[in-house]
Formats: structure tokens, C-alpha cells, sequence
């Protein structure tokens, strides 16, 4: 039997074990559809729906709706029918992709020879075009993905790129970020699984918060005594230089404008994606100037960030430079029966 009448009958016994599934539970009423029965029963539905237009030979709409019933009620079958499904139209890549699901969710599967030899023959595919697969997960998902500098997406993602040595970091509110170094062959698929590690919390300093308030209290002045500015002796008197910052602070504003202005050519990139993504009728190439546009919009809001942190870093400190003078800061403190003062003289 050939590999694609494998498929074929997978397919089909699919299809008709959901619906012997479904016409047992007519009779009963519907679950709720928050609950995991209730979207384990939209997923059968979906996939039924996804069944009737793969038979009716509508790819496209086939694909969406196994990718929505994936997304309600995850199944290796789904996978291996999604990858199906795109073969159909000749997605190479996205075939590959969700053959290779298909085999990490399902890896003692009886047509495992079979759909193995499918996946070698899509990668000598994507051999001659100069490129191969990679897919990056992590644990838990959800990681912002950022390839040789370049924010790709988030985990899990699958992406196309040269053959070579690649730097691969992920990101993840809460967790450590994770730096990775790869080599993607030019013949085969590379999978790359990262188990994020939690934040470190801040350290205690050594003896707890109870050693930092026994530190000594300096004594107040005198009662009935505000110690003059002329006083050479006591902790009542702190004098501070001018800060000097040099052109750190015109750096900041310099980088910060750059880095502003690459933010600003990512989200002119991004809304040309968005403009081709509404003009394109197919589905795939709708699909793929969508990811172009999210992760340029990824980039844009990364460097966005970067560069006004930049600006207002080096405004502060440029504002401190002009403002301050060398005449010392003098700060006087003093106790009386009703109370303590503060006496602050100096230019800022």
C-alpha cells in the first residue's frame, strides 16, 4: 500500500470513528462549552466540518478548521491530517512542520516508517532552496523567540532559515532569559526544546533585615541648637560636587534616537505586511505576510521600548549636568523640645 493511500484510509477511519462518536452522544445534552468536554466536543465538530472539505477537495478550509479543532482538543491525528492537508496545496514547509508534530506527539505510530520517508523527502525539498526547518519549544510556552537578534515569534515556532550557526534566546516574563547556539544542518530538520529556569528573587543581605535596622543611629545635635553652616566638625554637614557625566548623557540621546528610529522602520515594514497580507486571496500567503507582520510589530515595540528608555536616561542626566553648580550643597539638622528642623542651603 502506498504511502498516500495510508493517508488516505487514516483519514477516513478518522472521520468515521468521530462520527459514530457523535451520533452516540445526540441524545445527550450538550456540555458546557467552557469546560473540556464542552471544547473536546467543538473540536470533534471542527474536525468533522475540516473532514467535509477535505473531501470535497477545499484544502484551505480544511486546514483552518484542523487547526482550530488542534487548538480546542490537541490530537496526533489532527496533525498528521493538517500536514495532509497542506501537501494538498503544496506548502512544503508547512507540510513538514506539522508531519514532524506528528511524529513528536506520536512517535510509535504504525506509519511511522512512512511518514518518516515523507519527512526526509520535504527536507531535501527545502535542501535545494538553501534553507531547512527549525522549531523551537520551551517549557512552559509562550517564550518570545529572537534569532541572530531578530524577534521570529514565540514558542512553539517553526521557522525556515540558512543552514549555519545560529544564536537563538528566549525570553519569558519571570524566567531567566535563555541563550542558545545552534548549528542547523542543510539536509535535515533541527528541533530545539529549552526548559526555562525561574527568576533568581533578589538576595537578603547576610543577617536579614534584622542586621540592617541594628545599625547605628547617628546622635541628634543638641537641644535648643541648629548647627551653622560654618560648622567644621559633626555628621550635620554633607557636602556634595556638581555631577559631572561628560557626554554620557548626549550618548543616550544620540543612541536613543537610533534605536527610535529603527522602531520606526519596523512598524512602517509591519503596516506594508498588513497592506500585502489584505491584498493576498490565498490563505497560505495571507498566513505567512500575518507572521511577517506580527514579528516586525514585535520588533517595533522591543525597540520602541529600548529607545525611549534611552531618551528620558539621557535627559535626566543631561538636566542634572546643566542644572547643577559647584557651590557645595549644605544640609543642617537640629532638635528642639517641640520638634526636629531641617535647614538645606546650596545651588541645584
Amino acid at each position: 500500500m502506498t504511502f498516500t493511500m495510508r493517508c488516505s484510509s487514516l483519514l477516513l477511519c478518522g472521520v468515521l470513528c468521530v462520527a459514530s462518536v457523535a451520533r452516540a452522544q445526540a441524545g445527550a445534552a450538550p456540555p458546557d462549552p467552557t469546560s473540556e468536554a464542552g471544547k473536546r466536543a467543538e473540536g470533534r465538530a471542527r474536525y468533522e466540518r475540516g473532514a467535509e472539505a477535505y473531501s470535497a477537495g477545499r484544502f484551505k478550509d480544511a486546514i483552518e478548521l484542523f487547526l482550530q479543532a488542534d487548538a480546542l482538543a490537541p490530537s496526533a491525528a489532527l496533525s498528521f491530517n493538517i500536514a495532509r492537508a497542506y501537501e494538498k496545496i503544496s506548502d512544503d514547509a508547512a507540510s513538514l512542520q506539522w508531519y514532524r508534530d506528528f511524529r513528536r506527539r506520536a512517535p510509535d505510530a504504525k506509519n511511522g516508517d512512512e511518514v518518516d520517508g515523507r519527512i526526509h523527502e520535504l527536507e531535501a525539498i527545502l535542501a535545494k532552496k538553501g534553507v531547512q526547518q527549525l522549531t523551537v519549544l520551551s517549557r512552559p510556552l509562550g517564550a518570545t523567540v529572537i534569532v541572530d537578534e531578530r524577534p521570529v515569534g514565540v514558542t512553539p515556532f517553526t521557522g525556515q532559515f540558512p543552514p549555519g550557526s545560529h544564536k537563538i534566546v528566549l525570553s519569558l516574563r519571570g524566567y531567566a532569559d535563555s541563550e542558545q547556539k545552534l548549528q542547523l544542518p542543510a539536509d535535515r530538520a533541527q528541533a530545539l526544546e529549552v526548559p526555562l529556569v525561574p527568576a533568581a528573587a533578589p538576595a537578603t543581605p547576610p543577617g536579614g533585615p534584622a542586621r540592617a535596622a541594628a545599625a547605628p543611629v547617628p546622635a541628634p545635635a543638641e537641644a535648643g541648637t541648629v548647627p551653622s553652616q560654618s560648622a567644621s566638625s559633626g555628621p550635620a554637614h554633607h557636602q556634595r560636587s556638581s555631577p559631572k557625566f561628560g557626554v554620557l548623557p548626549w550618548v543616550g540621546l544620540g543612541a536613543g534616537a537610533a534605536v527610535l528610529g529603527g522602531a520606526l522602520g519596523f512598524e512602517l515594514a509591519r503596516r506594508n505586511a498588513e497592506s500585502d497580507a489584505e491584498k493576498d486571496d490565498t490563505q497560505v500567503g495571507y498566513k505567512e505576510k500575518l507572521d511577517r507582520e506580527q514579528s516586525r510589530q514585535t520588533a517595533a515595540r522591543i525597540l520602541a521600548g529600548v529607545g525611549g528608555a534611552l531618551v528620558v536616561t539621557g535627559g535626566v542626566l543631561l538636566v542634572i549636568q546643566l542644572t547643577s553648580r559647584e557651590s557645595p550643597t549644605q544640609v543642617g539638622l537640629g532638635c528642639l523640645p517641640g520638634g526636629c528642623r531641617m535647614a538645606l542651603k546650596g545651588s541645584f
